[in-house]
């Protein structure tokens, strides 16, 4: 979201990094991060000022986080979201004609869809590509590769099962699809909370669950309109319904749901991997 804020604002008229204050950021996040990991680095950013951020931000985003920090001190309080884009402060429009949408789908079923999607990652070579940064000497957490959602998660596994911290079993690899199933869904929560914060038009929400091609249609009738329309936004809002079922929600194993399936990755992390 921030990425795709930037192409169409512009760059925020933040305060430029400087070799001191990012020095000074990195050594309190740090020191918050060895308090309490993500949570309390993110507390540090709140009482500095910034509510915002740490709810945009994708966990063990680190370098945002202390970009985040930086910007708040430097500026006396005021957190990174409050300044204008370079458009807004130049006074000028963009030089091009954004057609923006969002696709989103109703969240049980985008959760489930991201649930089989870990499980076939899981499957389908994640842990080998973990083994091989491990193999490598790329230790978890050290740089942007091995804080990313899922290969981070990996990592853990697969470092602590070389450790003997635990046992290559059905348990320990279920909980480890289970805990990357949890984060990711929440990464998908975060990013429903950014998109609802754009600028209301900016963004035509569109019911992915559709038919493709009545979808297709609906980008390219959009996209060779003279005016662009967003909106869709109230698609974001859950039902009192919808919310209930979140409450209830529980991931289902499909392809892990085999044994052969769970015995033949057991097999390949015990042989290729450890």
């Amino acid at each position: 979201g921030m990425y795709l804020r930037f192409l169409t604002n512009g760059k925020p008229s933040a305060p430029a990094s400087t070799v001191e204050g990012k020095r000074a950021a990195m050594e309190a996040i740090e020191a918050a991060r060895k308090r309490g990991g993500w949570s309390a680095a993110c507390d540090a950013l709140r009482d500095a000022g910034d509510a915002v951020t740490p709810e945009r931000l994708s966990e063990n985003d680190w370098y945002r986080l202390t970009r985040a920090y930086e910007i708040v001190v430097a500026s006396g309080g005021r957190d990174m979201n409050t300044f204008a884009s370079a458009h807004a402060s130049e006074g000028n429009a963009s030089s091009y004609d954004f057609r923006c949408f969002f696709m989103c789908v109703p969240r049980v079923e985008l959760y489930r869809r991201i649930d089989a999607r870990v499980e076939d990652m899981v499957c389908d070579g994640m842990l080998d590509e973990a083994a091989m940064l491990l193999n490598n000497g790329v230790e978890v957490d050290s740089c942007t590769a091995a804080r990313a959602i899922g290969y981070r998660q990996s990592m853990e596994y697969l470092s602590r099962a070389r450790r003997g911290d635990i046992d290559v079993d059905v348990e320990s690899l279920l909980a480890f699809v289970d805990e990357t199933q949890q984060v990711t869904r929440a990464y998908a929560k975060r990013q429903y909370t950014w998109f609802r914060g754009e600028p209301e038009g900016r963004y035509l929400w569109i019911d992915a669950s559709k038919d493709r091609e009545e979808l297709s249609h609906v980008v390219m009738d959009a996209f060779v309109s003279d005016v662009h329309q967003g909106g869709g936004e109230d698609m974001s809002v859950l039902s009192k319904e919808a919310l209930n079922e979140i409450k209830r929600y529980k991931a289902r194993l499909v392809r892990l749901q085999s044994a052969s399936e769970q015995k033949k990755l057991l097999d390949r992390i015990r042989n290729e991997m450890l």
